[in-house]
């Protein structure tokens, strides 16, 4: 390959061009593409692989200290997660709705117990239901939301919120599942 090289003819007059210059100045080109090199060889791989070398280890740093919080707090932790445990327990005992249709009765009287309108509400698929509200505090929405999914077990698969004119008050699109 690198005898095909030299055959082509832009190469061979690179080096005729070569050839013709002052023994000091091809000592100069030749200094300069070392130095070319040497730049090239620093910015295009020690510099890229030294950055990541560093990223990684301080990221190994963030995980130890992580651990050692996480084990200085071991206590505190299993003390959380047996609460949550025993929140879990009661949670189960709550019925969830078994379709659709009863997730849509659900929904329709928890938002009317909150005070809040629903403007439109139809069935999207076997478990779950797509509801709007115009011009709705957004308060006794996350509250309600929140009140359905703890007491009930409903998820919210989307929600999209936007503000309204009125401050305080937003516009909601949702997609409540089982």
């Amino acid at each position: 390959m690198l005898e095909k090289l030299k055959k082509q003819a832009g190469v061979r007059k690179l080096q005729v061009q070569y050839l013709l210059l002052p023994p000091r100045d091809q000592k100069a080109l030749q200094w300069l593409v070392v130095a070319l090199l040497a730049g090239f060889l620093y910015f295009a791989l020690w510099l890229p692989a030294t950055g990541y070398h560093d990223r990684a280890q301080t990221s190994r740093l963030n995980a130890a200290q992580l651990l050692t919080w996480m084990n200085s707090n071991a206590a505190s932790i299993s003390k959380l997660a047996g609460a949550s445990r025993v929140d879990a327990g009661a949670d189960a005992a709550i019925e969830k709705p078994a379709d659709s249709r009863a997730l849509m009765g659900l929904v329709t009287r928890s938002a009317r117990e909150s005070g809040l309108v629903l403007q439109r509400f139809e069935p999207s698929g076997d478990n779950s239901v797509r509801i709007w509200m115009d011009n709705v505090p957004f308060s006794d929405v996350a509250f309600w939301l929140e009140t359905l999914s703890v007491e009930n077990g409903v998820l919210i698969d989307q929600a999209a919120l936007e503000k309204t004119d009125e401050e305080g008050n937003v516009t909601a699109r949702l997609t409540l599942g089982l």
